[in-house]
């Protein structure tokens, strides 16, 4: 109980100003960070981690069955494929299998982080593959698989909506792909009134592919800022939460606390003892308190001033700090010089054996005193306990060991009375 308490709040003070310094610092970047879709490396990277966990739990069934669907397009293969049906068909089955074998080899590895960039990729090959279905094929069927890129851009624009770099990205280079064998789609058509007019028609195709592009990164960058945003609202959430426990904690050791010593207040001490004394009362056990006061200590304060008194009742509080070990040993400032200690589970043979201990320590402190007959700060002690009785009442314990400091005052100081 209140053991090292120095460094405790110590360490609480340290957490309190960490954790607000990154509330601070998380306010900041919620005003300026979140739209330019990079946060500092530190925290990005855990961005990463979260939104990846997102895609896996979300993203990852859309992909499966984006997959199957294109697969389930090599039915068309059978009706505007003819001779090439056969190749049609097996890029479209290599593909599916290598995209789903990725993606199960990635899932349950360290590098499933990379399944983002990976469905980026997989995408563009993809989209490229219906480019190529579009260059092997002769005639009026090579348009029909026109259609068959935008939903393969539409694909992109739903589970890319998190990664606009990754969507732009996917996009741009499946159009410019397209592009670059646009020019050589003009030779391979026939000479009909149909194949002219499909072929008048293309620009308009790309202007349509364009739009949707610039509406899907335009979509894409809205909501991965308001996904990061949501992520800094929460990290500020956590952060706040950590900062109320830390407040609550401060405030719990400020109310039991001496400020002076850092030992337990008496108010505490009083807390404490109630609740050990019906404890040990209903159990039959021991309970023993140490009543200890500095002697001659208004004349140390006199001739050496309040600071130096001050010093001096912390070296002694430290000393009965070290010395009392147990996590149910309670130590406590009763009033200006006067210390009690609470002993649950210890006979006063014992307590009286820890007192003479706190004694000679403190005595060997060799703190100047020049109003004490050895001319150090010494203490005197008294010791009360046993087991609690029906009838008896806490303030019978207080009295007893009050009691018995006196006696060891009255006898001469710098001893211990049981």
């Amino acid at each position: 109980m209140l053991k090292a308490s120095d460094q405790s709040e110590s360490d609480r003070q340290a957490s309190l100003k960490l954790v607000e310094v990154q509330i601070n610092r998380l306010e900041q970047m919620l005003d300026t960070s979140a739209g330019t879709l990079r946060f500092d490396n530190d925290i990005e990277s855990k961005y990463l981690v979260h939104r990846n966990l997102h895609f896996l739990r979300i993203d990852l069934k859309i992909i499966f069955a984006g997959l199957l669907t294109y697969l389930m397009f090599g039915l068309a293969d059978i009706f505007v494929g003819f001779e090439q049906t056969e190749n049609l068909f097996l890029v479209r089955a290599m593909l599916t299998g290598l995209m789903l074998g990725a993606l199960f080899a990635l899932y349950n590895t360290r590098y499933r982080v990379y399944l983002i960039p990976v469905t980026a990729a997989g995408i563009a090959v993809i989209g490229m593959s219906v480019i190529y279905y579009i260059s092997l094929l002769e005639g009026l069927p090579r348009y029909t698989y026109h259609l068959g890129l935008v939903p393969v851009q539409v694909f992109a624009m739903v589970t890319l909506r998190l990664s606009y770099r990754s969507f732009l990205m996917t996009s741009l280079a499946m159009l410019l792909i397209y592009l670059s064998v646009y020019s050589q789609l003009g030779s391979l058509v026939d000479d009909s009134e149909m194949s002219r007019t499909i072929l008048a028609l293309q620009p308009f195709f790309v202007v349509f592919w364009v739009v949707m592009i610039v509406m899907g990164g335009y979509l894409s960058y809205m909501m991965e800022a308001s996904f990061r945003r949501d992520y800094l609202k929460n990290c500020l959430l956590a952060h706040e939460a950590e900062r109320l426990q830390l407040l609550t904690q401060r405030l719990q050791y400020l109310s039991t606390t001496d400020g002076l010593t850092q030992v337990a207040n008496r108010r505490h001490f009083e807390q404490e003892f109630e609740r050990e004394w019906r404890r040990c009362q209903r159990s039959s056990e021991p309970l023993s308190l140490i009543m200890l006061d500095v002697d001659e200590f208004k004349q140390y304060n006199d001739s050496n001033g309040h600071l130096m008194g001050d010093e001096c009742l912390k070296q002694i509080a430290s000393v009965m700090l070290q010395q009392c070990r147990r996590s149910s040993d309670l130590c406590a400032r009763y009033g200006g010089e006067e210390f009690i200690v609470l002993l649950p589970n210890m006979t006063p043979d014992d307590a009286a054996s820890l007192a003479e201990v706190i004694r000679v320590t403190i005595q060997h402190l060799n703190i100047t005193h020049n109003h004490s007959d050895l001319g150090i700060v010494t203490v005197s002690a008294g010791v009360a306990g046993g087991v609690p009785r029906l009838g008896q009442s806490p303030e019978d314990f207080i009295r007893r060991a009050d009691e018995l400091l006196y006696q060891a005052k009255g006898s001469g100081r710098n001893r211990v009375r049981l």
